[in-house]
């Protein structure tokens, strides 16, 4: 991509970002981070057949501890304070497992995912993490090959820190 083109595809995807805003969440978004989960799940299941109150005890607590203890990093992004997408990033060692990266329908194919992805990715650099891993869906996958994960169609990773873009 020559500078000129990056500098648009930056504009546009800006664009299509304003009005929305990303932060890192914590502890005290938990309920939206089971939320989200919970419409993920749902949406990937053909037979429906989620016990939700069971599984949202237990993302609760699987969630919430990791969300505590540092070992779960996870970031939101919202429309006037309600989140819409989310994406977590379970740190392991020297390696971080990308998941969560959910949008809800209704704000789809309007960068988020990618902004909650690129989050994820610089974040998991900057801690000098060697790798990340994750288990794409069908709808999924392409956004995860642009930013250079590779691998099969249950698991894809993506080899840290990645190298310089070339100069122009």
């Amino acid at each position: 991509m020559l500078a000129g083109e990056e500098s648009e595809a930056n504009a546009a995807s800006c664009e299509r970002l304003s009005g929305f805003n990303i932060r890192r969440s914590g502890p005290g978004d938990l309920e939206a981070i089971v939320s989200m989960r919970i419409e993920f799940e749902r949406a990937i299941r053909d037979s429906g057949s989620l016990d939700e109150d069971a599984r949202r005890r237990e993302l609760r607590s699987l969630f919430g501890r990791d969300l505590s203890s540092g070992e779960l990093l996870a970031w939101l992004a919202e429309e006037d304070g309600r989140p819409i997408a989310e994406a977590a990033l379970r740190l392991r060692g020297d390696s971080g497992e990308l998941l969560n990266v959910y949008t809800a329908p209704a704000f789809r194919r309007r960068g988020l995912g990618s902004a909650l992805v690129d989050e994820a990715i610089a974040e998991a650099d900057k801690l000098g993490l060697r790798r990340v891993t994750l288990q794409p869906t069908e709808d999924s996958r392409r956004i995860y090959e642009r930013r250079g994960f590779r691998g099969g169609s249950r698991s894809m990773s993506l080899v840290l820190p990645r190298p310089p873009a070339p100069s122009v």
